[in-house]
C-alpha cells in the first residue's frame, strides 16, 4: 500500500523515554490516525548505550511512559522491549525495522548542536546513515525566552 496516499501504514518509533522520543511518538501516532489498518510499533532498545535505557527496569518503564502518552485506542500499537549490543542502538532500531516491513522510522532528537552529533554520532544520526528504510528525526519544541518586561 502506500503509505502516501493516506493507505495502511507500519511506522516504527525508537524511544528512549526523552523529550524528544515522545514528541517522536506523539508525530507519529498524528500519522497512523485514522488510517484504517495502519499500526505503530514502539521500541525501547534494552542494552543500548549510554543516551538510552541501559537495563531491563529501565527500557520497561520507558515503554510503560510511553504508552501512558498513546493514551486511548485511536490508533493500533505494540510496545516493546528489544535487546541490543552496547553502543549499537540504532543497528538494532535497523534490525527491527527491517523484520517489521515497516514503512517509516520516527526518532526524537534532543538538537543538540551539529558539531556535537558530527564529533560524537548521536543515535538519530548513525540510524540515518545505517537505514534502508525511511527516517524522521523528530526534535521537542524550544522554549521561547521570555522578551524583557519594560518596567
Amino acid at each position: 500500500m502506500d503509505p502516501v496516499r493516506g493507505e495502511r501504514m507500519k511506522v516504527l518509533v525508537a524511544t528512549d523515554g526523552s523529550p524528544g522520543s515522545a514528541e517522536a511518538l506523539r508525530f507519529a501516532k498524528r500519522l497512523v490516525e485514522g488510517k484504517p489498518g495502519s499500526r505503530l510499533d514502539v521500541i525501547t532498545v534494552e542494552g543500548g548505550n549510554g543516551s538510552g535505557p541501559s537495563s531491563r527496569m529501565q527500557a520497561r518503564e520507558t515503554i510503560r511512559r510511553a504508552a501512558l502518552e498513546l493514551g486511548d485506542e485511536t490508533v493500533q500499537a505494540r510496545l516493546r522491549v528489544i535487546r541490543g549490543k552496547p553502543g549499537a542502538v540504532p543497528e538494532a532500531i535497523c534490525r527491527e525495522s527491517e523484520r517489521l516491513k515497516a514503512n517509516l522510522i520516527v526518532v526524537g532528537s534532543e538538537g543538540r548542536d551539529t558539531l556535537h552529533e558530527w564529533v560524537v554520532g548521536g543515535t538519530a544520526l548513525r540510524l540515518i546513515y545505517l537505514s534502508r528504510r525511511p527516517v524522521t528525526v523528530v526534535r521537542p519544541a524550544r522554549r521561547r525566552a521570555r522578551a524583557a518586561r519594560p518596567m
